[in-house]
């Protein structure tokens, strides 16, 4: 059996968006929402046509759990009166891959979006592995926004770089190789020791705007 309660919370937490805002933008307390979603209170018809009328949910599956979970397009904007822009999220099943395969591979339409809260980002990517734990831990979305790498890095920030061998998420500092650059994880195991990268493997550099971490 579906649980809506949980569905939803996930929904939210994918799009980054906290309890109190979905409260605010309902008139209701945290407190009600949070039990709606632990399942300790249940929808009735007026809140069910409530969150159908903000959000777009199906009010059919927010009272019983099934069919799909929207009628119509979601519509998650004006929290906090701030105006949020979607964004394409890598799977990560694509990150084996380049992000140059990906953008020619996959229609938008096929691409799931992410709520943004910052303008100004490109793309979105899930967190793999514990490199860059724990100021970017495994799960993890980080929203990037592609620079001229010929033009100017900032060294010592933290970038995606779209490789001939795959996407990586690696601070970026300056290498002793000329035309290369060095990357460097934030875990200092051992495992995650920094290496080089030539510009000429190098599809695009996005420098990472925000994560969003999942608590």
């Amino acid at each position: 059996m579906v649980n809506v309660g949980e569905d939803l919370r996930k929904y939210f937490d994918s799009q980054g968006v906290a309890q109190i805002e979905i409260a605010d933008k309902l008139g209701v307390s945290k407190a009600y929402v949070n039990a709606l979603f632990t399942g300790s209170s249940k929808f009735g018809k007026k809140s069910a046509e409530k969150w159908s009328e903000v959000f777009g949910f199906s009010k059919s599956f927010l009272l019983t759990g099934e069919g799909s979970m929207f009628t119509t397009e979601p519509s998650l904007t004006g929290f906090n009166e701030m105006e949020y822009t979607r964004v394409p999220l890598l799977p990560i099943s694509a990150q084996g891959g380049s992000l140059n395969d990906f953008v020619v591979s996959v229609s938008l339409q096929d691409c799931e979006k992410i709520i943004s809260p910052i303008k100004g980002a490109d793309i979105a990517i899930t967190i793999s592995g514990d490199s860059m734990a724990d100021e970017y831990p495994n799960g993890s979305i980080v929203l990037a926004k592609r620079i001229n790498e010929r033009a100017f890095i900032d060294w010592g920030k933290v970038y995606v770089l779209d490789t001939c061998n795959g996407v990586v998420v690696k601070t970026l500092t300056p290498s002793e190789k000329e035309n290369y650059v060095r990357c460097v994880s934030i875990n200092p195991a051992p495992i995650y020791a920094p290496f080089e990268v030539a510009l000429n493997d190098i599809y695009g550099v996005y420098r990472v705007m925000l994560c969003m971490a999942k608590k």
